[in-house]
């Protein structure tokens, strides 16, 4: 079949019934961004409620350069990969710095952007600016996969290039964002990784892998490496209703976010370890005042986290160090902390 026909039914059946969802009534490139951003590593549902949040804050490019870094991050907070948000903040001060606060119009101009890859500046391009490049993300990968019988590994370069090749010379033909975002939503919807409902697919008379039944077969994904175990401990040290938490740097998990101090180890201790005892003033008695232990799995690691509750005057380590905050225990919530913060601290009534 041509290609001017191929994807007819997947169009129209797009046009009938597609979620709505809030990014998709606008045609503004700044929205489209977050939504893009946001929707990198998170779940469409959870996506919805921290995109409307985060354009109450940050209704434009302006608002979000305009912001102090650690209010992006806290608007960002327990969503995850604050990389993202970094960069979309660095990325709003350069639009508004140099571009005049105008939003990159191309794909090659959106692609500069820190952060942003081929498959943003795809989806951005086509869905703000009707320009005919295919959105390669996983779901997108797995269909034409499916589709067209391709074999060669989706999470590999060369299956990456086979599948952005051939949708772009297919987009050419279609309504570009109304293209990629049909395909998405099939992806996400009907020719899912696991148990894809063939029987309500627009495109099953097309579909390689349905003729030759090799749903389960299809996309040739390269094993993953199992997860690397990583050992932290935290101290909260509690003195007179204060507390102190450390800025952790640009580089590695959780940038830029607060925490309390922090060591990676070998293995949990089962006594407050001798680390933390750098931070109590020896004239002082301290107590324990318990623990919890968590585990907190990422994409390339399961972190395994046990925070010590301590009372007792801190040494001069925690007063002379600049990367320590002294804060009421009370004011902790103000802070953009990380997800293992959030499960203590709302654990503990905290927040």
């Amino acid at each position: 079949m041509e290609f001017q026909s191929l994807f007819a039914k997947l169009i129209a059946d797009y046009r009938i019934n597609a979620r709505f969802l809030p990014w998709r009534t606008s045609r503004d490139p700044y929205q489209i961004w977050v939504s893009e951003v946001i929707l990198q590593q998170t779940k469409v549902l959870q996506g919805q409620d921290y995109f409307m949040t985060f354009l109450r804050y940050f209704p434009d490019v302006f608002s979000l350069a305009d912001a102090p870094e650690d209010q992006v991050l806290k608007v960002w907070e327990g969503l995850g990969y604050y990389s993202r948000a970094i960069n979309m903040h660095h990325s709003a001060k350069f639009i508004v710095e140099q571009l005049k606060g105008r939003f990159p119009d191309d794909f090659d101009g959106i692609r500069k952007l820190k952060g942003v890859g081929d498959y943003t500046a795809a989806a951005i391009s086509s869905i703000a600016f009707d320009l005919p490049h295919a959105a390669v993300d996983g779901n997108v990968k797995r269909v034409a996969s499916r589709l067209f019988g391709i074999r060669e590994p989706i999470d590999k370069p060369a299956g990456v290039k086979q599948i952005t090749e051939l949708l772009n010379e297919i987009i050419q033909y279609y309504s570009p964002g109304e293209f990629n975002q049909a395909i998405m939503e099939l992806g996400a919807l009907i020719c899912t990784p696991k148990n894809p409902d063939c029987r309500r697919c627009p495109m099953q008379e097309h579909c390689f892998a349905f003729a030759n039944n090799l749903q389960k077969s299809l996309p040739v994904v390269t094993p993953k490496k199992k997860p690397v175990n990583m050992h932290i401990e935290f101290l909260f040290l509690e003195s007179k209703g204060k507390t102190w938490l450390h800025k952790r740097d640009k580089n590695g998990i959780w940038k830029g976010l607060f925490e309390f101090p922090a060591k990676i180890v070998n293995h949990l201790s089962e006594t407050p370890p001798v680390w933390m005892m750098e931070f109590l003033d020896n004239s002082d008695v301290s107590k324990v005042l318990g623990h919890r232990d968590y585990v907190h799995k990422l994409t390339h690691r399961t972190i395994f986290a046990r925070f010590w509750h301590l009372s007792g005057k801190p040494s001069n380590i925690v007063k002379q160090n600049q990367t320590y905050t002294e804060l009421k225990t009370t004011e902790i919530s103000g802070f953009p902390v990380h997800r293992l913060m959030l499960k203590y601290l709302g654990d503990n009534r905290m927040i």
